[in-house]
């Protein structure tokens, strides 16, 4: 291709239009369960569906909450700068599920709980470990919420030009009426709408992309000259940025934190069975490998475009931000389809409002449950659904405020999220496992090891981003046919634009701009501050689980004469010869142990069938 390159115009109508009945039919979802849910408004309904929603569209559900915008924008534009052992994430992504689905799952699930922090209460026998553990992971989620509502909105000021605020505003509004509304029904449905929307958005762009390059030049051919197709680095050295150990092993414990979440803990909880949270949980393998196969595909398809245009946009300073760069290109490619460049966007906005709906669902629950708790339920004044909702509305403002806030960090949307899911994720999900895995742990071990990981990951996340070398980049592409006179044409058509180049201003300060290997090993700085954040989780798990199994043992351990065995992992209970067949049985409406091989599953439910009377006789 011997053309000339130029930014593309701006969407069509009918891109808008996209948009717009997209926005639509997710506020129609939530409206239409929002009077599914008020005809029985208790907080069971609510929060849980009454505990029988279906096990895929639960599992969709799950799929899209932490597959989110970040995703979408962010994997393409960091194999662009640094190839395709990015995607190398997803092996991380997969035994994490395995891993969960063998402890988390049946752990939890038999104990019908409203707050995934309740566990804490009762496996250290302390207020103050369950208040730790919601204050953890509420900080976790507020903060991936807005990174996460952040990214479609630079998105449309990219392709849109429509200003960063008013696109947060307009997300996070309308995200916040349909969840508010709806509930939990409507977050589950409107995520599957957006996954299929996710799934559509993707496949079309690559199918366009590929066909505009053409079979003249080889897309694999391009990227592995550029040195984006090398698979495999496996330098112990931490501070490499993507090594296969941080892919492989660092990530799995930034990932599990997803699994011991509210958000994904109330949506296995939602179903009717164990057997179909588990189901649940092992359809995600399979979504999530495709899924990151397209993302792969398309950051090299991107790569090789802008190589066969002889035309970098980040270099030719057409794009502001590197979080731009995937919507720019979609903008592109689909110049010539009207309203496909919409369902791009509202792939991108499917992402978002997943996350957010479920992050603010969650939040809700977790105050309502675990930091207001008997306050509300024996209010005589209020009921608990309206508390809930006006939570809802709450978490929803404070998230759109923070996202327009996140604007000033430097790096990608990828990076700020990997570092927030090890910082907090890490010694959410060690508080978890230390309580699962460790039978003598006590609430001082639990309290004395979350907070120092937390502390410390918090310590070199923000020592990285000061004092941190940058990492630097693989080779960018030429810039050769960028500005000919100022005057250029595209190879989608022949159509000539004016550009003034004066008006961008590539963002390059969190990133070296010089064309060598992709990674940065420089002895300058404090070696924890150059850490690569996919080991942060790493970090933060095993400090949480080392020091508070010595703290614990130092002070006693748990002063029980036995633990409840219901409150550790049914993996460990055989290890530590705790009864592996405990039953619940109805004592005063209280769960209490029999050494008796019984139906543990039925008489649960019997259980959380007398408790959902209890609070549906409060309204």
């Amino acid at each position: 291709m011997g053309s000339t390159f130029v930014p593309p115009p701006a969407p069509h109508v009918a891109d808008y239009i996209v948009i717009a009945i997209f926005l639509c039919v997710c506020i129609g979802i939530g409206v239409y369960y929002g009077y599914q849910t008020n005809k029985n408004p208790t907080l069971e309904n609510y929060f849980f569906g009454n505990r029988r929603l279906l096990v895929v569209p639960v599992a969709m559900s799950i799929f899209v909450t932490f597959i989110s915008a970040i995703s979408v924008m962010g994997i393409p534009a960091e194999i662009y700068l640094f190839g395709i052992r990015m995607i190398h994430g997803v092996v991380a992504y997969v035994l994490s599920i395995c891993i969960a689905n063998v402890t988390v799952v049946p752990l939890l699930y038999p104990l019908k709980l409203t707050s995934t922090y309740e566990y804490l209460q009762h496996r250290y026998n302390s207020k103050s470990v369950r208040l730790m553990g919601t204050a953890i992971g509420m900080l976790h989620t507020v903060i991936y919420m807005g990174i996460a509502l952040y990214a479609p909105a630079l998105a449309l000021e990219i392709v849109a030009g429509i200003p960063l605020w008013v696109s947060i505003v307009v997300i996070g509004f309308v995200c916040t009426i349909y969840t508010t509304i709806g509930g939990i029904k409507s977050v589950v449905w409107t995520d599957v709408f957006q996954c299929i929307m996710l799934f559509v958005g993707m496949i079309a762009v690559i199918i366009k992309g590929t066909i505009l390059i053409g079979p003249s030049h080889s897309i694999l051919g391009i990227a592995t000259e550029g040195k984006r197709l090398e698979h495999f680095n496996f330098d112990p050295d931490p501070r490499i940025r993507y090594s296969n150990w941080g892919l492989w092993i660092g990530l799995v414990f930034s990932n599990l934190a997803n699994w011991c979440n509210q958000a994904s803990v109330q949506r296995i909880s939602s179903l009717r069975s164990l057997k179909s949270a588990y189901f649940a949980f092992w359809m995600l393998g399979p979504l999530l490998v495709m899924f990151y196969t397209i993302l792969g595909y398309l950051g090299i398809l991107i790569y090789s475009y802008y190589n066969t245009l002889e035309c970098d946009p980040l270099q030719g300073e057409f794009i502001s931000n590197i979080n731009q760069l995937t919507p720019y290109f979609v903008l592109d490619v689909l110049q010539t389809l009207p309203g496909f460049s919409g369902v791009f966007i509202s792939c991108l906005f499917s992402g978002a409002l997943s996350t957010f709906s479920s992050g603010i669902n969650s939040l809700a629950a977790n105050t309502v449950e675990d930091i207001l708790g008997d306050c509300v339920k024996k209010s005589k004044i209020i009921s608990q659904t309206l508390v809930a909702k006006l939570f809802v509305i709450s978490y929803g403002l404070a998230v759109i405020g923070l996202a327009y806030a996140i604007n000033s960090l430097p790096g990608s949307v990828m990076q700020m999220a990997g570092i927030v899911f090890g910082a907090c994720g890490g010694p959410m999900s060690g508080l978890f496992y230390l309580g699962g895995m460790v039978p003598k742990a006590n609430w001082i071990g639990a309290i004395v090891g979350s907070v120092t990981a937390l502390v410390f990951n918090i310590w070199i996340a923000v020592g990285a981003q000061l004092y941190g070398n940058r990492p630097e980049i693989l080779q960018f592409n030429p810039t050769n046919r960028c500005f000919p006179d100022n005057i250029t044409t595209t190879m989608v058509e022949s159509t000539t634009y004016n550009y003034n180049i004066t008006t961008a201003s590539y963002d390059t300060s969190g990133y070296s701009s010089q064309p060598i290997n992709n990674h940065n090993t420089s002895d300058e700085g404090f070696f924890l501050y150059n850490v690569s954040y996919t080991w942060y989780g790493f970090t933060g798990f095993f400090l949480t689980l080392i020091v508070g199994t010595v703290v614990s043992l130092c002070t006693g351990g748990d002063r029980e004469e036995t633990v409840d065995a219901r409150l550790i992992f049914p993996v460990c209970r055989k290890v530590f010869r705790l009864e592996p067949n405990c039953t619940y049985q109805l004592t005063e409406n209280k769960p209490t142990l029999e050494q008796t091989p019984a139906s543990q599953e039925k008489i649960s439910n019997e259980y959380h069938e007398s408790i959902g009377k209890e609070r549906e006789a409060s309204f």
